[in-house]
C-alpha cells in the first residue's frame, strides 16, 4: 500500500507533514488505521498512536508524571490539519481517545495558554465500525467538542470495515484541505 503516513513515536513540537492523526484504536493496526491510510492514500500525515504513548486518566489535580499529552498538544498547535481517528464503541469514542479527549480539560485550567492555540485549528474526524451508517452520537459529541474549543471542522469520515467510505464529500473535502495545506508549506 503506498502512503505516506508515517508514525510518531517520539514528541516533538513540530509537525513535517500538513496533516497530524491522533488515532485512537485499541489495534493499531486495525480497522481505523486502515481507513486513515486510505483517507490519505499518497498524502502526507503523520499519526500519532495513542497506544504508543502515555496519556494519563483526568486528574483534577491536574499532577501527571511521565505524561505524553503536552507534548502531543504542543505538535497539534504546530500542525495545519488535525484528524482525530476513532472506532465506535458503544456510540462513543474508543478508550484511548475518550481518556485523550477528557484531558483537554486541562487545556481549560492549568494550561490555558495553550489550549488558546488550538482555537481557528482545522480538524476532521474519522470514525470506523460496523454499521452501515455514521453513528450521529458520537458525531453529535465531536461537534460539541470542536464548537466549545474553536476547532474548525473540515469533514466528519465514516467507513464500515472493509467497505468504501460512506460519504465521499467530507472525504474530499480533507484530501483537498490537506494538498492545499501542503502546497502553502
Amino acid at each position: 500500500m503506498n502512503t505516506e503516513l508515517t508514525s510518531s513515536s517520539t514528541l516533538r513540537t513540530s509537525v513535517a507533514a500538513p496533516a497530524l492523526a491522533i488515532l485512537g484504536s485499541a489495534r493499531s493496526e486495525g480497522n481505523t488505521a486502515r481507513a486513515l491510510q486510505r483517507l490519505f492514500e499518497s498524502l502526507p500525515c503523520e499519526v500519532v498512536d495513542l497506544n504508543q504513548v502515555r496519556i494519563a486518566p483526568f486528574s483534577y489535580s491536574q499532577q501527571y508524571s511521565d505524561d505524553d499529552f503536552i507534548g502531543i498538544i504542543e505538535q497539534m498547535v504546530e500542525a495545519p490539519l488535525i484528524v482525530f481517528a476513532t472506532p465506535v464503541y458503544w456510540y462513543s469514542y474508543s478508550a484511548p481517545m475518550k481518556q485523550f479527549i477528557d484531558r483537554f480539560t486541562d487545556l481549560l485550567y492549568s494550561r490555558k495558554d495553550l489550549g488558546r492555540r488550538l482555537r481557528g485549528r482545522k480538524v476532521a474526524f474519522l470514525t470506523t465500525g460496523y454499521a452501515p451508517r455514521p453513528n450521529e452520537v458520537i458525531q453529535a459529541a465531536f461537534g460539541s467538542f470542536c464548537d466549545y474549543l474553536g476547532l474548525e471542522q473540515v469533514g466528519m469520515v465514516y467507513a464500515q470495515e472493509g467497505t468504501v467510505f460512506y460519504d465521499e464529500v467530507p472525504v474530499e473535502a480533507v484530501r483537498e484541505c490537506c494538498k492545499a495545506l501542503a502546497n502553502d508549506s
